[in-house]
């Protein structure tokens, strides 16, 4: 794992013992997380969690920013296998089926590492660039598989711009974070997480086997450009039908 470390704030090696306690530091502040608010998480709290001193808590870690950017690696890395799943090509038989691997894979991460990872995303907003590369570090590989999945399944049907493909994948992964980081509760009060992620891939299929971007706008111009033949009047009744309605 990239977050595995060899050495300990003092520079010496950590053997078996040291990686053993940095773990339980780690695990308790996890914990800490669901059950306390963040400004009662301090060293000295996540130090009696885990069993061990406060000393103990700086040999391995500066503060309690420092165990939660280490926890925010270890989610990074478990998002880093979602993305993964976008690089083998979909069966075109089963893309719906294929959508919903990703969504749900997704939500078992945040399931995981749900207060880790919306801390790591406040902390991003608020500008901090250590976490803000962590966050791209996770949006940019999924947003660029997806992207190029798009582009793989759509040559056949007529194309997709590039830089369509990377905004719809954008808004894709916006969604699916934004659905997986809720409260499974609030989520189960509402239309609950089975209704709203078979939404999501039927949206993801649509994006998948959908028309050009452009084709929207041809289709508006087909149908306001009138027929050859028709009257004047007919025209402007097809494109302004409102106006007509309001003449005496």
């Amino acid at each position: 794992m990239a977050n595995d470390v060899t050495m300990n704030k003092q520079g010496q090696t950590l053997g078996r013992k040291g990686l053993e306690t940095r773990q339980r530091l780690m695990s308790a502040t996890r914990r800490l997380l669901y059950t306390h608010p963040l400004p009662d998480i301090t060293a000295v709290a996540i130090a009696k969690a885990a069993s061990t001193s406060s000393a103990s808590f700086y040999m391995y870690f500066d503060d309690v920013q420092d165990v939660l950017y280490a926890l925010s690696l270890d989610a990074g890395e478990e998002m880093a296998e979602v993305a993964r799943l976008l690089e083998k090509p979909w069966d075109p038989a089963r893309y719906e089926e294929e959508a919903l691997r990703i969504i749900e894979s997704l939500n078992m991460v945040w399931s995981r590492h749900r207060e880790v990872l919306r801390y790591r995303n406040l902390e991003a907003d608020r500008g901090d660039p250590r976490f803000e590369e962590l966050r791209m570090n996770t949006y940019i590989p999924f947003i660029e598989r997806f992207a190029k999945l798009i582009l793989a399944v759509n040559p056949p049907l007529g194309g997709r711009k590039k830089g369509d493909a990377y905004a719809e994948a954008t808004v894709l992964h916006a969604a699916m974070e934004r659905l997986a980081a809720l409260d499974p509760v609030v989520m189960e009060r509402g239309l609950g997480a089975k209704r709203v992620n078979a939404a999501i891939a039927r949206i993801v299929v649509q994006t998948l086997i959908g028309q050009p971007s452009d084709s929207g706008s041809m289709k508006a111009t087909a149908l306001a450009k009138p027929k050859r033949g028709a009257s004047k009047a007919t025209a402007e009744d097809a494109v302004a039908p409102e106006e007509t309605e309001a003449q005496p």
